[in-house]
Parts: C-alpha cells; structure tokens; sequence
C-alpha cells in the first residue's frame, strides 16, 4: 500500500477542500482519503509519500480529441470546418493519407506525454483510419500510461449524393468495423451527414451488442445544419439520437432549442469544445443552455492540430467566455466548470465510477499541483485558481492507477 501524508486535496464529488490530508491507495484504487492523519497504520504501508506544499485533484479528463492531428500542428490556419477536416476531401484527410505511419505514431506518443505532463490522466479519442489507425494509436501509446479511450470508426463515408438513399454499408466495411471494435472501446462517427439513416442503424446495433461506446459529433457548424435540414427535414442532432443512439455526442454548437430538449429528455450527456469551434469560426457552444437544461457537459479539446491538448486553458477560455456572454459573472461557477473536465467527462465516458473525482473506490488518477507556484500561491478559492491561472508549470506530480506517470513526490522512511 502508498501512504500520501500532509497533502492538501479536493475530496469527493463536490471537490471539498481538505488541507494537511492524506490519500491511501492500495491496488491503484484510493482506499482512504480525509483530513489528518491517515486510518491506517504507516506499518502497513509500503511506500510513506510527503505531499507537503501539493493539492491532489483529480485527473483532467479530455473527453473529445484527435490524436492522429498531432501529425500537422496549425496546417491550414484560417480554413473552414470542410475544407480542413472533411472526412472525405479535407485537407487532414489527405495529409494523413500521406504521412508515414511511423510519423503518425511518434506525433501521437508525444502529445500523450505532453497531456500527461499537464495533468491529463484521461482521454477520448475518435480514431480515424479504421482497424489500421485504431492499431497505430495502440502501439504508439505502448510506452505511456495514460488512459485511452479510443473510438474508432468506419474506414467509409457515403457521399454526398449517397447520404439522402437508405443505403446500409457494404459487407466488406461491416466486416472490418467487427474488428475494430474488438480493439478499442467503442464507435466514434464524424457525423450523421456522412451516413445514411440505415448505416447509422447498423452501427448502433453492432455496437451496443459489443457493449462498447458509442459517439458522434452533431450540429458543430450551421453548414451541416443547413444540409440536414434541406435533405432530411430534420436536424444533425435529431438524427444523431434518433438512428444512431449515442452514449454521447459531441459540439451541439449550432443545435436548436428543440435539439437541446431531446438530449435532455434522451439523458445523452454533450461533450464541447470551445476553443475549437472558436478557432473555426463555428461560434460558442451553448453551455449556459445546455446546463440550465440538465444536460450533463463535459468538455475536450478536440483537434491537436488546432489546439494544444491543455485543458487548463480549455477551462479558463470556457469559463470566461460563458460570463462575458451571458454578461454575468456568476452565469457559471468555477466548481461548475472544473466538473465538466474532470467529472463529466468521466459520466460522459462512462467512467464515473472509476475515475472523475476523489473517492474511496476509485481508482487512483490523480494530479498533484504545487501550492506555492506563482499562480496558486496566496490563493483565496483555489477553484477559482485552477480554473482560471493554473497551467501545467504547476503540476508537480501525475499518477494513474496509483502509478507515477510524471514527476515525483519525495519519500517518507516508513517507521518500520
């Protein structure tokens, strides 16, 4: 067993503050954790940590990314939505085409280490190529300990003249979507324009009879709004739940009230990406909405190629925008939005019994920030901080499963 000893934390749910604490972890699950010393005795520990001068909170959970996008970091700045990651002829569609794999699977492996070093313990990533790219991520994440959430998807897009037919996809792509899903933890579609009403249903039967996830990006830009609308009579985000029946889906940026009423009534949890779909020109997701209709939001950061995968920055641009837009500093709270990327994207992903917050039970993903760091110290709400000053200079120490990813935290010699 691991003893953490003097170590402030964020305990439970609602993120308790708990100065001069201690965390007990035995099996890579958090078997203790309160104010003072700890329950056990120091005798039965094998390992006695100081965590003096550190705050343990949970891992950052990175709910939406696209790793293969490390590969071409800012290429095509100032382009579209389509013209940059149209599955089919956009310009990250061809450049993968062309890079070798081995380019490919080093970019990923360090942007792994690089989320890694700023406290990202968790990620969800929707893994184009097929069964090839879901085996490129697996090999390039061999060396790292982070948690991946790899969704991949169908290495098949119906055009756009195929979409508006009721076609289901061919054998050959059923056959390889099997497979794919036998690697990894489930389904990442790029969106229902790019399936018919019958593919989306095969996807979702094949899927939920795997027990694996299922997600979709839905209603990012009014573009595709406008096509589903003119060929369907009916909203991305409406076919999305209807056809397909995610676990979750991603953006919602330019949904409808009526889309946000059916997500809340369908219990489907949103994932956003506001500095994505800023950088895009897309607009702001609707969050203040989305959280006034009981919507579960979590938050990612979507393409690498777009952002860096840092999802301090992803809070405080969210937070901040959400009061400038509703013209209310108290439109969210920092508890509100520190939730959304650590707890909801753990519910959103499934996991929020496993991993999200500080409990007795969980399992030990954990990011240790320095107190005394310049934009922590003399902190008054060290929500408040984390949300919006904290960066990964202040992440001191990493653990997943218990296990020490990055950093370190000095040793105690056990009294035995």
């Amino acid at each position: 067993m691991l003893t953490i000893r003097n170590v402030s934390l964020l305990n439970g749910d609602d993120f308790q503050f708990i100065s001069n604490g201690f965390i007990e972890i035995e099996d890579g699950t958090i078997r203790a954790l309160g104010q003072g010393e700890p329950t056990t005795s120091d005798r039965h520990s094998d390992i006695i940590l100081d965590g003096s001068g550190l705050l343990a909170m949970p891992g950052l959970v990175d709910a939406h990314v696209h790793m293969g996008d490390s590969v071409a970091k800012d290429i095509g700045n100032g382009s579209n939505l389509n013209e940059l990651v149209h599955p089919i002829y956009g310009l990250k569609t061809k450049l993968l085409a062309e890079v070798h794999e081995d380019e490919i699977c080093s970019a990923m492996a360090t942007t792994s280490h690089d989320m890694i070093a700023s406290g990202i313990t968790t990620y969800a990533d929707f893994r184009e190529g097929g069964t090839a790219g879901v085996k490129l991520e697996l090999k390039a994440l061999k060396e790292t300990k982070q948690r991946a959430i790899i969704l991949g998807r169908p290495n098949y897009h119906f055009k756009p003249n195929e979409v508006r037919t009721d076609l289901p996809l061919n054998a050959d792509t059923v056959s390889e979507l099997y497979e794919t899903i036998g690697l990894c933890a489930g389904v990442g579609l790029s969106g229902p324009n790019e399936y018919t009403n019958a593919a989306m249903n095969q996807i979702s039967n094949l899927t939920k009879s795997k027990a694996k996830l299922l997600a979709i990006h839905a209603a990012e830009s009014a573009e595709g709004m406008k096509f589903s609308l003119e060929h369907f009579s009916m909203t991305e985000a409406m076919r999305a739940l209807r056809y397909l029946k995610p676990d979750f889906v991603v953006h919602f940026t330019n949904s409808t009230p009526e889309d946000l009423r059916y997500l809340s009534e369908a219990n489907v949890p949103v994932v956003c990406c506001p500095r994505a779909n800023s950088v895009l020109g897309l607009g702001f997701p609707p969050i203040h909405d989305l959280i006034q209709a009981k919507v579960t939001v979590a938050l990612g950061t979507d393409n690498v190629m777009l952002n860096a995968p840092d999802m301090f920055r992803e809070m405080d641009y969210t937070s901040k925008m959400l009061r400038a837009m509703q013209r209310d500093p108290a439109a969210v709270s920092s508890k509100q939005v520190l939730e959304m990327a650590t707890l909801n994207g753990a519910r959103a992903l499934g996991l929020d019994s496993q991993i999200g917050s500080l409990k007795e039970g969980k399992r030990a993903d954990i990011a240790f920030l320095n107190l005394n760091s310049p934009n922590l110290r003399f902190s008054k709400d060290l929500i408040a901080s984390i949300v919006h000053r904290a960066s990964s200079q202040d992440v001191e120490c990493v653990m997943v499963d218990g296990e020490i990813v990055h950093g370190s935290i000095p040793s105690i010699a056990n009294p035995q």
